[in-house]
């Protein structure tokens, strides 16, 4: 008889698991040491906090469990209680390192993302591509597109960089020749149109089509050496064949199984691996929150490093990444990004924090409402984790969220016609 674990069992045995490597070496890391210093405190243990951490996980898990595996907000949610909502939960077991502030503006966006879902909105009537015109509009687009990074970069093209040779140089002299064009349009092109012409090329059989879509691929490799520009199509590859209950299920399960593997290397001595993995995706950005919230206590800066630096005056010399990277770690030249819960206290305290859950619950409800079929998820992947590790608007502006929309739109939503 084969035995069959649900998706809530794999999430139990991921928190606990978590919680055992958190309090037993991630914690213990030089950085946790020395903001505990800084703040002259201590990352112990709290058995009360441990108990209402617990009852808090059970009751988000409850809420996730109650969503149909089919909606797009199922994964959406269980990626971020995943990566965010745990390792708020687990952090906050730290005593009165990790306050409850913190952990209440993680579960505001927990409760944001699930209660928006309910809200559908009607887009039945606006027309949709099918494949074949999707394509070729693409296929237009990024061949119109590309012209100017030909002009610009196309004399600076460096072939070694196919073979990792001379990459560093190559995104320094194309960095010196960026604009605003390029700043806009590279991760449409790199996360969402080339990415969407190898898939759609695949779907319709168009083997010349998906030649040309990984050609576009290397060519935009090549303009700025940057090894990210293949994570889209991977990604999207690689969601392409699973539901999202499958994707789900896969990803907590492998997870759990690599955190095993985690610890008992741990206990060898070997400790990149958690180091390199768990340490970094989930539980730096936990301590990266502690050091905004610590800082941009009654100082604001009200986005004048960003959307309103036109109107309201910086008052620092170096970015906030820089700045806390300086001021908590002592390394002027770490750049210590922060997600939309630090971001948005960095700008407008509290008020910062639920306006960027608003913006982004909004951002998934309208994707929910649409209704994506699971094949297509890989694209919204790279979304969410910009929003784990950068400002807001600049996902929405510059990493391609409003256009990820509208493509949803117009191309992506499951329609009759």
């Amino acid at each position: 008889m084969k035995l069959r674990i649900a998706i809530r069992h794999y999430f139990v045995l991921y928190f606990l698991l978590l919680m055992v490597l958190y309090h037993y070496k991630v914690k213990h890391y030089f950085y946790w040491d020395y903001i505990a210093e800084l703040k002259d405190g201590e990352f112990g243990f709290s058995f009360l906090r441990c108990l209402s951490a617990t009852v808090l996980f059970f009751f988000n898990l409850y809420l996730l469990n109650s969503i149909r595996r089919t909606k797009l907000i199922f994964i959406v949610l269980a990626l971020f209680f995943a990566l965010l909502t745990i390792p708020s939960l687990i952090a906050f077991t730290s005593a009165d390192m990790y306050s409850s502030e913190l952990l209440w503006y993680h579960q505001a966006l927990f409760f944001g993302l699930y209660f928006l879902s309910k809200i559908k909105i009607d887009f039945s009537r606006i027309p949709v591509l099918n494949k074949t015109q999707a394509l070729y509009l693409l296929l237009i687009l990024t061949t119109l597109g590309v012209v100017p990074y030909l002009i610009v970069y196309g004399p600076h093209i460096n072939l070694k960089n196919l073979v990792l040779i001379d990459v560093y140089q190559t995104r320094s002299t194309m960095g010196n020749l960026g604009n605003a064009y390029f700043g806009y349009t590279y991760s449409l092109f790199t996360k969402i149109f080339i990415p969407l012409i190898i898939v759609f090329s695949l779907e319709l059989k168009k083997k010349v089509w998906t030649l040309v879509g990984a050609l576009y691929l290397i060519l935009f490799y090549l303009f700025g050496a940057h090894k990210t520009v293949y994570v889209g199509l991977i990604v999207v590859l690689v969601f392409y064949r699973f539901s999202f209950a499958q994707s789900v299920k896969m990803i907590v399960k492998y997870g759990s199984l690599a955190i095993i593997a985690c610890i008992l290397l741990a206990l060898i001595g070997y400790d990149y691996p958690w180091i390199l993995s768990f340490r970094r995706v989930h539980f730096l950005p936990t301590l990266l929150d502690i050091c905004y919230l610590d800082f941009f206590e009654g100082k604001p800066l009200y986005w004048s490093e960003s959307i309103l630096k036109g109107f309201v005056e910086y008052p620092y010399d170096v970015r906030p990444t820089h700045l806390i990277g300086e001021f908590y770690f002592n390394r002027p030249d770490m750049s210590a990004n922060n997600g939309l819960v630090s971001e948005g206290y960095m700008n407008f305290g509290g008020w910062g924090v639920l306006i960027n859950i608003a913006i982004v619950s909004a951002f998934f409800m309208v994707l929910n409402s649409l209704k994506i079929p699971a094949k297509y998820f890989g694209l919204f992947v790279l979304a969410m984790f910009s929003f784990l590790s950068s400002s807001v608007f600049t996902v929405l502006l510059t990493h391609g969220g409003v256009a990820l929309i509208l493509v949803s739109i117009f191309l992506l939503k499951n329609s009759k016609e």
